[in-house]
C-alpha cells in the first residue's frame, strides 16, 4: 500500500518515511535491503535539496559555548521525551547552549518540563522545512540532533538542507 501511495505521490516524503519505518518490522527485509530502501529515499528526497546548502557562518572560537539543537515532534508525553529529558538536565550551561525545535501542537506537562531545561525554545509547528532550516542556520547551531528519524512528524527534509555543520540522527 505504501509503494502504491508513493507511486501516486512520489514527492510526499512522509509516505516514503512511513514505508521505511514499516520495513524495519518486515521479517523478509535484511539490513542490506533496508540500506537500499534508505538510499532510494535519499535519492528521491535529499538529492534535490543538496543545491540549497550553503557554508555555515558559525563562530569558530573554541572558548565559546557549543550550540546544540534538538529537533522533535515528541517533546510531550512520549517515550522520546522521557529518554531525552535526563540528557537535557545534564548539559553544562557553561559549555553548552541548548535549543529545542519543537513541532508541538498540544503541549502538556512534559513539554513544559523540557522547555524549562533548554535555553531557547522554538515552536516550529508553523514553519516549513525551508523556514526551519533557515532558523537553525540563523541560530548558529553547531550540532543538530534529529530525534524522530522516519517516524511521524519528522523533519528530515530540514536535515537534507544541512543547516548545521554537524548533524546526527
Amino acid at each position: 500500500s505504501y509503494r502504491r501511495a508513493i507511486a501516486l505521490s512520489p514527492e510526499q516524503s512522509f509516505l516514503h518515511s512511513n514505508l521505511l519505518l514499516t520495513l524495519h518490522y518486515h521479517p523478509d527485509y535484511s539490513p542490506a535491503d533496508l540500506q537500499r530502501e534508505y538510499q532510494a529515499w535519499a535519492e528521491r528526497h535529499v538529492a534535490p535539496l543538496v543545491s540549497t546548502r550553503r557554508p555555515h557562518p558559525n563562530d569558530r572560537n573554541p572558548n565559546r559555548r557549543l550550540r546544540i539543537g534538538y529537533v522533535s515532534p515528541d517533546f510531550r508525553e512520549h517515550p522520546v521525551a522521557r529518554f531525552i529529558l535526563p540528557l537535557l538536565t545534564e548539559h553544562d550551561p557553561a559549555q553548552v547552549e541548548v535549543f529545542a525545535y519543537a513541532d508541538i501542537t498540544q503541549p502538556d506537562s512534559v513539554t513544559e518540563s523540557i522547555r524549562s531545561h533548554v535555553h531557547q525554545w522554538r515552536d516550529t509547528s508553523v514553519l516549513s522545512d525551508a523556514q526551519l532550516a533557515d532558523a537553525v542556520r540563523s541560530d548558529g547551531i553547531d550540532i543538530l540532533v534529529d530525534l524522530a528519524a522516519h517516524s511521524g512528524g519528522n523533519r528530515l527534509l530540514v536535515f537534507a538542507r544541512k543547516p548545521a555543520p554537524v548533524q546526527v540522527t
